[in-house]
């Protein structure tokens, strides 16, 4: 809870640095709901597109029109990682130029995955990559995949958890990933994107 404002405040320094589309992913609905409330609440300008739980398919296909509709109105879209928004779409080109996630990506502790992680730590003592760290970042690499789609395309990610920071974490990066900033605050970040555009 004490993170929903501070992220709230990155998001807008990374959108406000270069007009575009956006799309920002958390690892569940209830952290994306309750920052997106406090985001629309400070910032009622910014048109948001928001993932529910249950949409129809021409529900998903209005949501990711607003992409593609080039009326010069920029769109937000809000959603989790692991969903229907954050794998397997294009948005080429100038349809989505940032992509901000916020978490690990770690799947909910469960009966299942605990098997998985015992197996794998009597085997080689790395239950927890396995079972929770890996699929993680897969969900991780699967949602920053949607800003480059194409060899044209150019656009920024932006990682929010001090996990991303540790070695177990950095050498799961691919190696176009090697020429990243660690960012302190959301001024830092706006700095960043503005150079990057630049």
């Amino acid at each position: 809870e004490n993170s929903y404002l501070k992220i709230v405040e990155y998001i807008y320094s990374v959108i406000s640095a270069k007009s575009g589309n956006y799309l920002v992913f958390f690892p569940s609905y209830k952290y994306m709901d309750e920052v997106c409330n406090r985001f629309m609440q400070k910032y009622p300008h910014i048109k948001v597109g928001i993932q529910t739980n249950f949409m129809t398919e021409d529900v998903r296909e209005d949501f990711l029109q607003n992409f593609n509709i080039s009326s010069g109105e920029n769109i937000l879209g809000f959603g989790v990682l692991g969903g229907i928004f954050s794998e397997g779409i294009d948005l080429k080109g100038d349809a989505l130029i940032g992509v901000i996630i916020i978490g690990v990506g770690h799947p909910m502790i469960c009966f299942e995955r605990e098997i998985i992680k015992e197996y794998y730590d009597n085997k080689s003592n790395c239950g927890y990559e396995y079972s929770y760290m890996y699929p993680g970042m897969n969900k991780v690499l699967q949602a920053a995949g949607r800003v480059i789609r194409t060899e044209e395309d150019r656009g920024t990610v932006l990682l929010i958890d001090d996990r991303f920071l540790h070695q177990r974490y950095k050498r799961l990066f691919p190696k176009e990933w090697d020429n990243y900033y660690i960012i302190n605050n959301n001024t830092h970040a706006q700095k960043e994107v503005c150079e990057f555009w630049e």
